[in-house]
């Protein structure tokens, strides 16, 4: 195996590349590249010749799956290894990406181990290649094969066959006394739809509580039990209620049609019939059927996520905040604490992690609920200096901002009244933008001004806001066109300045751009 092999390694996520980088270096290769998106990652690849390909599938600009298709249509890339390595666990994500041309699929999180087992698996090596897992590793992350069993049905509204194609496999149940008219009936009808038949009521409901029915044909003059009883039962029965039914009967007269809609019927058609009206009555009904099934099935799958969404809220709120922050001031006690150089990168790298996690719990799910007013913050007083401190120290961890310098001078007791943590992911915000808004050997400047009742944060970096963007500035998804950007950071930063009773502005010109957040103080 060649260790000298050319590996590029496409995320949008800083620490991922880096943490992948290192597994890479164990395993003996070091010639590697990375990009933060699938744009960047074919621009490189059309400038230098790249062996194998490790990317993300969720990216800005281009994703992973769009990335691979490329290369499966470039002579240089079409049979290049291609690792997919993401959160997408879905079967219809493992379809898609085999159909591209994937060569493995990872799921994040994943171990060292499991890492390293599938990428020299995929580059046919020995199982026993790769490292053996460590202590930290823990359980290995699971996995999707490489060529997966055959994956369940999806039961999500927009991976299903079109309904035109659905409605022509339906099951029509034929009821009718007189066999020369089911023959008649089913003649018509076989060719489009599967048949069933019952000669009567009894049998009808027999067979409906036993089948699957899409639409029940039912004549009404009957002996034993008439159409209008085997209706009324029909609709009593939950199990069958939702069967349309459509009477056929010689009984025309208006007091018949009225009693049969009364007793839940979609339609009435007279005998004899015409067959192309027959035929085209019942696809209406059906296509009418299939789409309110539909409907009702994103109806409840709405009500499912609406009651996850309220569960998964609970459990951030109560189960992820306090372990994310454990993790945050231990490896902070740590960064205080003697260590190697090599420790001090892993520590640095937890710090960070925790970090972002933290920001992302805060911005998925308190911006929601700050847009519907119904966040409450728990505010109490609490050391703004000391937690602008911790943010300039792990900014330079959190992005990759080549030699942009972060100037604070920290001030001692300047207490302030505010959620910690949300100032936290807000100030961590703030300092990412401009670290990245910054210019290479540029300086960001953090201060601190007293106010009456209030204080004021400023933050001045080096880049002015393209005069586009100014008025916008704070809108929702007004900076979504960067690379990177998804259109949230200035404005959570708005709404969790606001919601804790403060505000942001921002000042642009002059080759400067200064962001101001105003907090109050007790």
């Amino acid at each position: 195996m060649d260790k000298s092999a050319s590996i590029l390694v496409v995320d949008d996520y800083l620490l991922i590349r880096t943490h992948v980088r290192q597994v890479l270096a164990d395993l003996g290769f070091l010639n590697v590249y990375q990009a933060d998106n699938g744009k960047a990652a074919q621009e490189l690849m059309r400038k230098q010749q790249i062996d194998i390909v490790i990317g993300d599938w969720g990216m800005p600009v281009m994703s992973g799956i769009d990335l691979l298709k490329w290369m499966r249509t470039d002579h240089r890339y079409a049979n290049t290894p291609f690792m997919m390595l993401t959160a997408e666990a879905n079967p219809q994500s493992v379809r898609t990406a085999l159909q591209a041309g994937v060569n493995a699929y990872m799921i994040k999180p994943f171990t060292v181990h499991s890492f390293a087992c599938k990428f020299m698996g995929m580059l046919g090596a020995p199982a026993d290649a790769a490292p053996a897992p460590s202590a930290r590793d823990g359980a290995p992350a699971p996995s999707v094969p490489a060529a997966p069993a055959v994956l369940p049905e999806s039961n999500v509204i927009g991976l299903d066959a079109p309904i035109g194609e659905r409605v022509k496999k339906s099951t029509v149940l034929i009821v009718d006394d007189i066999p020369t008219n089911i023959e008649v009936l089913a003649g018509v009808l076989k060719d489009e739809y599967a048949i069933k038949v019952a000669t009567s009521g009894r049998k009808a409901l027999e067979i409906a509580d036993a089948f699957h029915l899409d639409l029940i044909l039912l004549d009404i003059m009957m002996p034993v039990m008439d159409g209008f009883e085997t209706c009324r039962l029909l609709k009593a029965n939950p199990k069958t209620a939702h069967i349309p039914i459509i009477f056929l009967s010689a009984r025309d007269g208006s007091e018949d049609v009225v009693a049969g809609l009364r007793l839940g019927a979609v339609d009435y058609v007279s005998k004899p019939a015409d067959p192309t009206i027959l035929k085209a009555r019942l696809s209406a009904h059906l296509l009418l059927a299939t789409a309110m099934q539909d409907i009702k099935r994103q109806n409840e799958l709405l009500i499912e996520n609406a009651r996850l969404r309220e569960d998964v809220e609970r459990i951030t709120r109560h189960d992820l905040k306090s372990p994310i922050a454990v993790a945050l001031h231990g490896s902070q006690a740590l960064l205080a604490s003697q260590l190697t150089p090599s420790q001090r990168e892993q520590a640095g790298m937890i710090e960070t992690a925790a970090e972002n996690a933290l920001e992302m719990v805060n911005r998925s799910l308190d911006v929601y609920r700050m847009e519907q007013g119904s966040y409450q913050p728990t505010l109490q007083v609490f050391d703004l200096g000391d937690l602008l401190g911790k943010v300039c120290r792990q900014a330079r961890h959190s992005v990759d901002g080549g030699d942009v310098t972060v100037a604070f001078d920290q001030p001692e007791d300047l207490m302030c009244l505010g959620e910690p943590l949300l100032c936290y992911s807000l100030f961590s915000n703030v300092l990412k933008n401009a670290i990245e808004a910054s210019p290479e050997d540029g300086k960001v400047s953090v201060c601190i001004a007293p106010g009456y009742g209030e204080l004021h944060v400023t933050v001045d970096n080096a880049g002015e806001v393209p005069q586009a963007a100014r008025e916008r500035f704070f809108e929702k998804y007004a900076a979504s066109s960067k690379v990177g950007g998804n259109g949230l950071g200035t404005y959570s930063i708005r709404l969790m300045a606001e919601v804790q009773g403060g505000s942001v502005n921002m000042e642009t010109g002059h080759g400067r751009t200064r962001l101001t957040v105003t907090l109050p103080c007790p």
